[in-house]
């Protein structure tokens, strides 16, 4: 049985386990984390010797079923990922209650590394990967320490430095030539997890998405990049109105999974100019994806990855549960015209039958002047533009009768504001209107890249015309052209600014917005070229190396692979490659003896250090025989009677003074 009374691998190994289990904060469910917290104060009091026993294994047992009781209830609700998870933190804190043996030390290390390794599963970032980086060598310190526990901090820091400056390269070797499979579960994709767009817009949603300053996603251009008035990215077509709320309609989500049991993917004719780019979008646990129009995918591993439907939408095929990359050409010249007009007309033609008495008394008087589509839109545009509306993050509150409030009384709003009511318009003039929303803009960091967080949200509309099909109108670029040509930040006002929507002044200080800039360059070739390394750039890497693929050169590549990390394990570890190192005893005494060799005195090979000082005695004077003796004794008593970790520095120090005193003597003898 171990103590765990001032016992550092212990207390090593609980704040691990304290710290990477509050990392999981959000899929572990709190009761268990109660228990961390208590088996982490019990084996601290432990280590204090504030507390001399822990529980018993009776009492432990008891918890441990009333535990896994309680936790079989809630599993359900879990899934099996997160149910697992749940498990293995719950069993580790009793196991941290339980530390007896050494056998359940090692079982605990083991059980806190797969902790780290489920870290990964939520959270990818470089920040929080160097974080479990700094965990794993806090455990392998711990590990060092209970092997070794007399060896002292700074030579176990060395030990555990050593190890996993080794680790790296054949870490790297393995990241790159390993066969990258699929997920072997599916995360769980709850509301609570979901994250920027929703399927549901009520006018002000997108004004709170606009005060996060989260990533949205990143774009790398190849080659043209398109000026800021003409980057719409479109997520989410919502076509079904209530007379508050725009969402996607039910009978579009009937014709999708239609097309989707037949496997017909929608593939417009695409001709003309056109953007080629790289998306890596940030997890959403939602399935848009993000283009200009008019999008498709290219690769093989983004076609097969990515859904077109008869919107122009792009979808993935599971839910966004981590970093998503796809590249895409864009058509800007390309007419929104290849759908089926009927069902988009009938669709698009829907409205509330109640509410927004003025708006339809507006549209009415407006239509009999203007007969035409494009007239009556012309005139609808010309509205905004006349008036005195204000675009705000700040909107009032409009419970009843929304348009008819925000167009005639309160004329202040965001883009969605302005966008709802634009196509409620043009739907009570007959003409098809959809709502669209996405983002608008983006942050170009370099020549060929640029970041669109949340606060670049943004929502416009799109009108059926019948010899051009669907055209996007956005009355929001009437009243704050600034938006489109300078980003949100330029189109708001001072108050806005001021809210807590990443607009903070900071950015403005030079050397801040440059440290910013350099931190969101060194995360975006992270995500690139770490999270993004899938089997295509995998199969882009052997070919670079080996040429084109082939089965022989593939088995090849695969058992030269493995010989090299081979090689490194011998290199690193092996004794053969190792030079054997000597302690600081020996190293002084043999430098005693090299010294007497001068005066021709010599140690035999059967001669032992007691005989040979006996020798020595016999024909030295007292100044070389004195401190060549006392440096025999300390090296005997180093070699053959136990002491501790400071009795021998002790003794290393004094044979290291009396090793001066005998060069010192020698001198004097020569001389």
């Amino acid at each position: 049985m171990i103590s765990s009374a001032k016992n550092h691998s212990h207390l090593l190994l609980t704040l691990v386990f304290f710290i990477v289990s509050f990392s999981l904060l959000e899929p572990v469910m709190s009761w268990i984390l109660i228990l961390v917290i208590c088996a982490t104060v019990m084996r601290t009091a432990l280590y204090l010797e504030l507390h001399k026993h822990a529980p018993s294994i009776r009492t432990l047992n008891l918890l441990a079923l009333l535990s896994a009781i309680v936790l079989a209830y809630f599993s359900w609700q879990l899934g099996i990922l997160l149910g697992m998870l749940n498990l293995l933190v719950l069993a580790c804190s009793l196991k941290l209650m339980l530390l007896r043996s050494d056998k359940d030390y090692f079982q605990l290390i083991t059980s806190c590394g797969f902790l780290i390794g489920c870290g990964f599963i939520f959270q990818q970032g470089i920040a929080f990967s160097l974080f479990y980086f700094a965990l794993t060598l806090v455990l392998l310190m711990s590990l060092a320490t209970h092997i070794s526990p007399n060896l002292p901090l700074n030579k176990l820091i060395k030990k555990v430095s050593v190890m996993g400056a080794q680790a790296i390269p054949i870490t790297l070797l393995l990241f790159m030539v390993l066969p990258l499979i699929g997920p072997l579960w599916q995360m769980p994709a709850s509301k609570s997890h979901q994250t920027g767009l929703a399927e549901k817009v009520t006018p002000g949603d997108i004004a709170n998405l606009s005060q996060s300053a989260e990533l949205a996603f990143r774009v790398t251009f190849d080659g043209t990049i398109p000026a800021p008035q003409e980057r719409y990215w479109r997520a989410l077509v919502m076509e079904n109105f209530d007379g508050e709320s725009w969402q996607v309609s039910p009978d579009r989500k009937a014709i999708q999974r239609q097309y989707k049991g037949a496997n017909r993917e929608f593939s417009p004719i695409l001709e003309g100019n056109y953007y080629q780019y790289q998306v890596i979008a940030e997890p959403t646990h939602q399935s848009w994806l993000y283009a200009l129009d008019v999008a498709t995918p290219i690769g093989a591993s983004s076609q097969q990855k990515v859904w077109q439907s008869h919107e122009y939408q792009l979808s993935s095929i599971s839910p966004l549960v981590s970093t998503f990359q796809y590249e895409i050409r864009s058509f800007p010249q390309v007419l929104l015209n290849q759908t089926l007009s009927s069902v988009d007309k009938r669709i698009n033609r829907q409205l509330p039958e109640q509410g927004n008495p003025l708006t339809k008394q507006w549209v009415a008087e407006t239509r009999q002047k203007y007969t035409t589509d494009d007239d009556f839109i012309a005139a609808v545009m010309f509205y905004f533009s006349s008036q005195d509306f204000e675009y705000t993050l700040q909107p009032p509150l409009m419970p009843n009768d929304q348009v008819d409030t925000f167009l005639f009384v309160e004329q202040r709003g965001f883009c969605s504001h302005y966008a709802s009511a634009m196509a409620y318009m043009l739907r009570l003039g007959g003409i098809p209107a959809r709502l669209v929303t996405g983002y608008q803009g983006g942050e170009q960091l370099d020549s060929d890249y640029m970041s669109v967080y949340q606060y670049d949200a943004h929502a416009w509309i799109e009108a059926w015309h019948d010899d051009r099909g669907w055209i996007r109108y956005d009355p929001t670029a009437i009243v704050a052209p600034n938006r489109l040509e300078s980003g949100l930040r330029n189109a708001l006002n001072e108050a806005d600014l001021l809210l807590g929507s990443g607009f903070g002044q900071l950015s403005t200080v030079a050397w801040l917005n440059s440290l910013r800039n350099w931190l969101k360059d060194v995360d975006f070739f992270w995500t690139k070229w770490v999270l993004g390394f899938d089997k295509d750039k995998q199969q882009d890497l052997i070919k670079s190396l080996i040429g084109k693929i082939t089965p022989q050169k593939l088995a090849m590549f695969s058992l030269g692979a493995v010989l090299l990390i081979f090689a490194l394990i011998a290199l690193f570890f092996l004794p053969i490659w190792r030079k054997p190192k000597q302690d600081k005893a020996s190293y002084y005494y043999e430098l005693a003896e090299h010294l007497l060799t001068k005066v021709n005195l010599h140690r035999r090979a059967s001669q032992g250090p007691a005989d040979f000082v006996s020798q020595v005695k016999n024909k030295a004077p007292s100044s070389i025989t004195e401190p060549f003796a006392a440096i025999t004794d300390l090296y005997i008593q180093h070699h053959y009677q136990p002491s501790s970790i400071s009795q021998q520095q002790l003794i290393i120090s004094r044979m290291k003074s009396h090793w001066k005193q005998l060069k010192q003597a020698m001198k004097k003898q020569k001389g």
